[in-house]
C-alpha cells in the first residue's frame, strides 16, 4: 500500500489552525483541537435559478450541469427552448413543432428530439428534430410513433425505445435507432413500458433505462425494471429500489442517477447506480414527477416537472459530489421599512442603503430612511413629495430627479449629503418613469414619460450642479432601471407603449447608446442593482402580472436568477451582485418589505478523520 506522502507529495502537517485554502487530498493535524482533518466528499442538492419561460411539466432535457437545454412541455403544449449555463436559464430558438413528453438527448449544441405528444387530440406523434445550439431542424418522422420513451445517445447515433403509442396509454417494445440520416430498428425492449427514466450522457447507442409504468389503461402498475442497451440488445440489470415512473435520469450505463418521479405519488427520493447496485443519495428539496434530468452522477441537474399537488414547477436543483459545500444565491428577508412605499429610489449598499420618497398608502410623500444592514431609520425628508423618478449615488451622496408630484411632472433635482437635502440643477424637461444611475457628481438620467405625455428617448448627464444633453436612446422607454456609471451604463427593459414592453437592453459609453441582449422576460417597475454595467441583477416588477422572478446579467447574456420571497412591482434596489438590497413595492397593496440578496458561495468541506 502506498504511503500518504507518495500519493500526495507531502507529509501530514501539524498546524494550529486549518489552512485557508486546503487542496483536494490534503490532510493535516490540528494541534489546537487535537484532530486529524482533511477535505471530505459532500453529496448534496442545492437550489438554482428557476426556468423562466413556458416550461414545466413534461418537458425534456439534455446536456451537462453547466451547458444544458430544456425544450417543450406543459399544457397547452409549447415549442420553447431554454438553455442553462451553470447559473441560470436563457431563451433560445423555438422548436418547429410544439409538444411534450419528448425524447430529448444529446448536448446543448447538438441535441435531438425523438417523438412527441400533443394535447388535442391526446396522442403521440412521430415528429423528430435536431438542435445545433440555436435552431431546430426537422428530420424524418420516427417509424414507431411514441412518446414517454427512453432516449439517449447523440445526433448521429441515437436511441428511442418503448413508450406510449396511443391515447389509451398502450405502450410498445419497439426500439428505433437514428444514424444521423435515417432510422433503423434495434433490439426490442423487454416489456411494453412508458415513463421510464434513462441515462443522459451515454456514448453512442449504449444506455440505461429504468423504472416506468406498464402500458394500458388502467395500467398494470409501476415497475422496478432496469435494462441496459449495448447497441443491439437490452439486458436486465439490478432493479431500482422502489417502483418509480416519470422520474429523471442522468449519467451513463454504468454510473447513473434516478431522480424523483412517481412512487406512486411525486417523490423526493434519489438513488445512485454504480454498475451493479443502487444506493440512496440525498433527496431533492421538492418532490416532483415528469421532470427533466441530465448531467453526470457527480454533477447533475433536475428541473421543471410537477409537484405533489399536480402543479407545474419551474424549480431547478443541482446535485454535486465534491469537497466544496455550495450555498446557493438567494434573497432573504431584511428589516422592514418604517413607511411603506412604491416606486421610490434606493441607493447605496446592502449595509448602507438609502430609500427616497415614494407612493405611500396615503399618497406620495417626502419620507427618507437609511439602512444599516439590519434596520431602517428615519432621516430628514426631501423638500418635494414625489414617486416614479430617477436617482443614483451612495447613502451619503445621493441625487434624485424628475418624477410625479402634485399637480404634475417635475424637473426638480435634490441632493443628499448624509444629513440634509439641497436643491440641485433642474432637468431640461419634466419627466416621470425615468431611469437613473451613476454618482452625485457624475449622474445619468434617461428615458421616461414627458409631456404631452410621450415616452422619451433623451439622456441627461449631471456634473453635480447642472444637467446637459447626452446621447439618444435607440428605443424610447420608461419605468425600467439603469445600472453602472455615467460613461458605462446599462438600460434594462421597460415600457414602450403603445406597443407594450421591451426586452432589449442598451449600453451607454458616455456619448451614445448601443442595442444589447434581450432580457428573459419583458418587465417594468422592477429593482436593479449591480457591480457595473456588465454585472447586474433585475428583480421583481410588473408586466402582465407582478413577479418574484429575477435575472442576472454577465455582460453578454441575461439568465434567470433566484426568486424573491414575495412577488411585487414598484420595488427598488441597490448594492452589488454578491450583496444586494431591494425594498418597498406593491404586492397588491403598498409594502414595507425588504429583502437582501447574497450571491452563491462555496467553501471547503473540512471533515474530521479517525482511525476506526
Amino acid at each position: 500500500m502506498a504511503a500518504y506522502k507518495d500519493l500526495i507529495g507531502q507529509k501530514i502537517t501539524k498546524v494550529t489552525s486549518n489552512p485557508g485554502e486546503p487542496k483536494t487530498g490534503q490532510m493535516w493535524y490540528n494541534s489546537t483541537d487535537g484532530k486529524l482533518r482533511g477535505l471530505g466528499i459532500l453529496q448534496a442538492w442545492s437550489s438554482s435559478s428557476p426556468l423562466g419561460r413556458d416550461a414545466g411539466e413534461f418537458s425534456g432535457g439534455a446536456g451537462t450541469q453547466t451547458a444544458a437545454m430544456v425544450s417543450g412541455g406543459v399544457y397547452p403544449e409549447v415549442n420553447t427552448t431554454n438553455e442553462y449555463n451553470g447559473t441560470g436559464w436563457s431563451t433560445s430558438g423555438n422548436m418547429n413543432t410544439a409538444g411534450f413528453y419528448r425524447g430529448l438527448g444529446g448536448t446543448q449544441t447538438a441535441g435531438f428530439c425523438f417523438g412527441n405528444q400533443v394535447a388535442s387530440p391526446d396522442i403521440p406523434t412521430g415528429v423528430s428534430e435536431t438542435y445545433d445550439g440555436s435552431s431546430w431542424t426537422s428530420i424524418s418522422t420516427i417509424p414507431q410513433v411514441h412518446s414517454q420513451s427512453a432516449s439517449f445517445g447523440s445526433t448521429t447515433a441515437g436511441v428511442c425505445s418503448s413508450g406510449r403509442i396511443n391515447q389509451y396509454d398502450a405502450a410498445t417494445t419497439v426500439t428505433n435507432e437514428w444514424d444521423g440520416s435515417s432510422w433503423s430498428t434495434g433490439g426490442a425492449y423487454p416489456q411494453d413500458t412508458r415513463g421510464m427514466a434513462c441515462t443522459s450522457t451515454s456514448p453512442a447507442t449504449t444506455g440505461l433505462a429504468f423504472g416506468g409504468q406498464r402500458g394500458g389503461s388502467p395500467s398494470p402498475g409501476l415497475v422496478t425494471n432496469n435494462q441496459s442497451y449495448d447497441g443491439s440488445t437490452w439486458t436486465a440489470q439490478t432493479a431500482i429500489p422502489t417502483a418509480t415512473a416519470f422520474g429523471a435520469g442522468s449519467g451513463t450505463s454504468t454510473s447513473a442517477l434516478l431522480i424523483a418521479g412517481n412512487a406512486p405519488s411525486a417523490t423526493t427520493n434519489c438513488f445512485k447506480y454504480d454498475g451493479s447496485s443502487w444506493t440512496a443519495i440525498p433527496s431533492l428539496a421538492t418532490g416532483r414527477r415528469t421532470l427533466s434530468g441530465l448531467g453526470s452522477t457527480t454533477a447533475a441537474l433536475a428541473t421543471a416537472g410537477s409537484n405533489s399537488s399536480g402543479n407545474d414547477t419551474q424549480l431547478t436543483e443541482e446535485y454535486n459530489e465534491s469537497t466544496n459545500a455550495i450555498t446557493s444565491a438567494a434573497f432573504a428577508s431584511g428589516g422592514n421599512l418604517n413607511t411603506s412605499r412604491d416606486q421610490a429610489v434606493v441607493t447605496g449598499t446592502q449595509t448602507a442603503g438609502l430609500a427616497g420618497p415614494g407612493e405611500a398608502p396615503g399618497g406620495y410623500n417626502s419620507d427618507v430612511e437609511e439602512y444599516n444592514g439590519t434596520s431602517w431609520s428615519e432621516q430628514n425628508n426631501t423638500s418635494l413629495s414625489r414617486y416614479n423618478y430617477g436617482g443614483g449615488g451612495t447613502q451619503t451622496a445621493t441625487w434624485i430627479a424628475g418624477g410625479q408630484t402634485s399637480p404634475g411632472l417635475t424637473t426638480g433635482t435634490e441632493e443628499y449629503d448624509g444629513t440634509n437635502w439641497s436643491t440641485g440643477g433642474a432637468l431640461p424637461v419634466a419627466k416621470r418613469g425615468n431611469y437613473g444611475n451613476g454618482s452625485q457628481t457624475a449622474g445619468l438620467n434617461f428615458g421616461g414619460t414627458i409631456p404631452p405625455p410621450t415616452i422619451g428617448d433623451t439622456t441627461e448627464e449631471y456634473d453635480g450642479s447642472s444637467w446637459t444633453s447626452g446621447g439618444t436612446l435607440n428605443t424610447a422607454r420608461r419605468s425600467g432601471q439603469g445600472v453602472g456609471s455615467q460613461t458605462a451604463a446599462l438600460a434594462i427593459s421597460g415600457n414602450v407603449l403603445p406597443s407594450g414592453y421591451t426586452k432589449v437592453s442598451e449600453s451607454y459609453n458616455g456619448s451614445s447608446w448601443t442595442a444589447g441582449p434581450s432580457s428573459v422576460n419583458e418587465n417594468e417597475v422592477f429593482a436593479a442593482f449591480g457591480d457595473s454595467y456588465t454585472s447586474a441583477i433585475r428583480a421583481g416588477g410588473g408586466g402582465a402580472a407582478r413577479t418574484a422572478s429575477s435575472e442576472q446579467y454577465n455582460g453578454t447574456i441575461f439568465v434567470t436568477g433566484p426568486n424573491l420571497g414575495t412577488s411585487r412591482s414598484g420595488l427598488s434596489g441597490a448594492g452589488t451582485t454578491t450583496t444586494g438590497l431591494v425594498a418597498g413595492g406593491n404586492t397588491g397593496s403598498i409594502t414595507n418589505a425588504t429583502e437582501e440578496f447574497t450571491g452563491e458561495t462555496t467553501a471547503a468541506n473540512i471533515a474530521d478523520f479517525t482511525t476506526s
